[in-house]
């Protein structure tokens, strides 16, 4: 992905994530509302990242209407991940080591990754990723 800099994505999401993340796996940041079990483990296998770090918004109605599931955060614990939780989080963030920054509309499901309409940009741009780690 190197020479990249901006490159604006509008599908095959689930492909990107993976490139991205297998690309650098010394660190994988997860910004998102929204996290499914299904789509965690993929983006956990691809990535296979040293460390992993986890923001997500902590709201039971979530949990309890299926948008988000338990068992993501579960697993992300169990692969040695830092959870933590924002209030009225609605931002989507993947940050894979200091390498590239994918700045999206998807959150980390299925339905995101395969189906949605989803908009956004990968970049490897040193400005944009270190602006992107300090949100």
């Amino acid at each position: 992905m190197t020479g990249m800099a901006f490159r604006l994505i509008d599908g095959n999401w689930h492909k990107v994530m993976r490139e991205a993340a297998k690309a650098d796996r010394s660190a994988l940041r997860v910004v998102c509302p929204f996290i499914k079990l299904s789509a965690a483990r993929k983006l956990i296998e691809a990535a296979q990242a040293k460390s992993i770090q986890v923001i997500t918004r902590y709201k039971l109605q979530d949990f309890y209407d299926g948008v988000s599931d338990i068992a993501a955060l579960r697993l992300f614990l169990e692969h040695g991940a830092e959870i933590r939780g924002v209030k009225g989080l609605h931002a989507k963030l993947f940050l894979f080591g200091k390498t590239n920054a994918l700045v999206t509309s998807a959150n980390l499901t299925l339905a995101a990754l395969q189906s949605n309409h989803e908009l956004g940009f990968l970049s490897d741009d040193q400005t944009i990723v270190q602006q992107c780690r300090r949100y």
